[in-house]
């Protein structure tokens, strides 16, 4: 698992923050330049915890969130592009934004010019934690806590064994 760390004092003598990505686990995930690691899964809870990344200009695809998420951006800006009754609108939030919220939410997530990593907490009160959407916003398949408890264990097994 990856470390974070201390670095050296930011120019207003504050200590910066540093996580180490270098030696993530990273496996391929949904679509071509997304990787993820799952860090816990508490079926009992409803909680699935993950990081991704982004290599540059690549993003993933359209998806509804049916729970709470709660995202860190680590590094790079995250590319959000959300689909309202009004349209497509684009945000970009820079390494260090942190939101919580995202119920209902419809929208594709990615990276710029440079590599993009995140951190999400998902919380639901059912099984689902998202929806992959068709290009047309039409129902492609449910995402449940139970199918990250999955993959944790198939992907991860040292996690295990610790």
């Amino acid at each position: 698992m990856s470390q974070a760390q201390v670095s050296t004092p930011m120019p207003n003598n504050k200590p910066g923050f540093l996580f180490d990505t270098r030696t993530i686990d990273w496996r391929d995930f949904i679509t071509d330049g997304c990787y993820y690691k799952v860090l816990n899964v508490d079926i009992a809870a409803g909680q699935a915890d993950m990081i991704v990344k982004f290599d540059p200009n690549s993003q993933g695809m359209h998806h509804r969130h049916t729970a709470t998420v709660t995202t860190l951006v680590l590094e790079g800006e995250q590319h959000l592009r959300e689909v309202t009754d009004a349209g497509v609108t684009v945000k970009i939030k820079p390494a260090g934004s942190y939101t919580i919220g995202g119920e209902g939410e419809v929208h594709i997530e990615g990276s710029g010019d440079a590599t993009l990593i995140l951190f999400f907490s998902m919380r639901t009160n059912g099984d689902v934690i998202y929806e992959l959407l068709n290009d047309d916003l039409s129902l492609r398949n449910s995402i449940t806590v139970a199918d990250f408890y999955r993959d944790w264990q198939e992907k991860w097994p040292a996690d295990f064994s610790k």
